[in-house]
């Protein structure tokens, strides 16, 4: 599902990037273009002009002199004397197409005001035009009527307007490999960029898949258990007191089946961001004694000397959730009690520090390597990869760290010097 997600994704990152690439590219060949017609224009117009002086000045104008000024113009060159073509003119070659063009040319002339009958002055008269030919190609036209020997020459000279040649040729090819070019690279960025931007989707759906697998490993195990203690607390041929235990075993099973259930709708809460906090002022120092008063007994069962150290100084009270703070302490303490050895001290310490106040739950056991310190808060892990541990589910530390971050409070793990680990919570002051 996510690999038919990114093609997705990626199919429409390509199509927005290659909109964008395709509107910059046209845009950019448009400006080409304007440009290459600016300068076609005025290199037609600089080589009319000189034409013009040559004519102006020459004593004899010969059909292959024409035929060469007609080549550097790349279009189409005509002149009339008094009114009568040369034998160069297109009309004296008989090319109807082009004499029909130039026939729209005198009356684009005409109506750009140049009027070749009126008497010619000492100065050339010169309009400029374009015209369209019956298949759609326009031309810019440039008609000079000029004095000579009393008489006029009349000079037509005519260019396509759309920029062609090699030039033009090879601004195509650049700007279409260019854009090629930009596809392709912007495909593969695309495939990569919506690889990225479902990376962290990709980890929640491993994460969440790995989550529901793990928790229908831990239910089953007490389901099998109740199922199996009922059935067999139902056999009229066991002896009462054989009955009363299996019920026992299920219902004891019943319990870690109901805790369990409890840390996975907190760390679904969580998930959602929907995890209820009340905050509210709370006497820190006395709810440590509360915890301290909760686990002494326990701790002394097991052998092991539990101490709590508290500030001198009086702290001024806690903004936070006392419920939420105190089954965080629980946890942190069961787990030191869980996995020390037996006699094994554990502390409990509270003290002031710049903007927070820092709880440590210590203990001088074995530690944990470095390379695990992180793994501890991953749900379901246990350093006993076998899984048949039954003492708890190994969401403990998992479920801390949630109810840390929904306190505000920065949950760390670090080691005892000396030995052991040792467990800080940073809250708000």
């Amino acid at each position: 599902m996510l690999r038919a997600l990114r093609r997705r994704l990626a199919l429409l990152l390509a199509l927005l990037s290659a909109l964008v690439l395709t509107l910059v590219a046209a845009a950019g060949l448009w400006l080409s273009w304007q440009q290459q017609t600016r300068a076609s224009d005025l290199v037609f117009r600089s080589r009319f002009a000189a034409l013009c002086d040559q004519l102006a000045v020459a004593d004899l104008v010969t059909d292959g002199w024409l035929a060469a000024r007609q080549l550097e113009l790349g279009g189409v060159l005509d002149l009339t004397d008094g009114g009568r073509p040369v034998h160069f003119s297109v009309r004296q070659r008989q090319d109807a197409d082009l004499a029909a063009l130039l026939d729209q040319a005198e009356g684009a002339a005409l109506a750009a005001g140049l009027d070749p009958d009126a008497p010619a002055g000492e100065e050339p008269r010169q309009v400029d035009y374009t015209v369209t030919e019956p298949g759609g190609a326009r031309w810019r036209g440039l008609t000079a009527v000029l004095p000579r020997g009393g008489g006029a020459l009349r000079l037509t000279a005519l260019q396509p307007l759309a920029p062609a040649g090699p030039g033009w040729r090879l601004t195509l090819l650049g700007y279409g490999g260019l854009w090629l070019a930009g596809l392709a690279g912007l495909a593969a960025v695309s495939w990569l960029g919506a690889g990225r931007m479902l990376a962290p989707t990709r980890r929640a759906w491993q994460r969440q898949n790995e989550f529901v697998a793990a928790a229908g490993h831990e239910l089953r195990s007490p389901l099998a258990v109740i199922k199996a203690s009922l059935a067999a607390a139902e056999d009229p041929a066991l002896p009462e007191a054989q009955r009363r235990g299996f019920l026992h075993t299920a219902q004891r099973e019943a319990d870690r089946l109901a805790r369990l259930t409890g840390d996975l709708q907190l760390l679904a809460a969580g998930d959602a961001g929907a995890l209820t906090v009340r905050p509210g002022p709370v006497a820190a120092d006395t709810l440590c004694i509360e915890v301290y008063e909760q686990f002494y007994l326990l701790a002394r069962a097991q052998g092991r000397r539990l101490t709590l150290q508290l500030p001198e100084a009086p702290l001024p009270p806690l903004v936070t959730d006392g419920g939420r703070l105190t089954q965080l302490l629980t946890i942190l303490l069961q787990n030191a009690l869980d996995h020390t050895p037996p006699g094994t001290p554990v502390e409990l310490t509270l003290q002031p520090a710049p903007g927070r106040l820092r709880l440590r739950v210590i203990d001088h056991g074995p530690g944990i390597p470095d390379d695990r310190k992180e793994q501890v808060f991953d749900r379901f892990f246990r350093a006993d990869a076998s899984r048949t541990r039954k003492e708890n589910f190994g969401l403990g530390l998992s479920v801390a760290r949630e109810l840390a971050r929904g306190l505000g409070a920065a949950l760390t793990l670090a080691d005892t010097p000396g030995g052991g680990a040792t467990f800080t919570v940073d809250l708000p002051a």
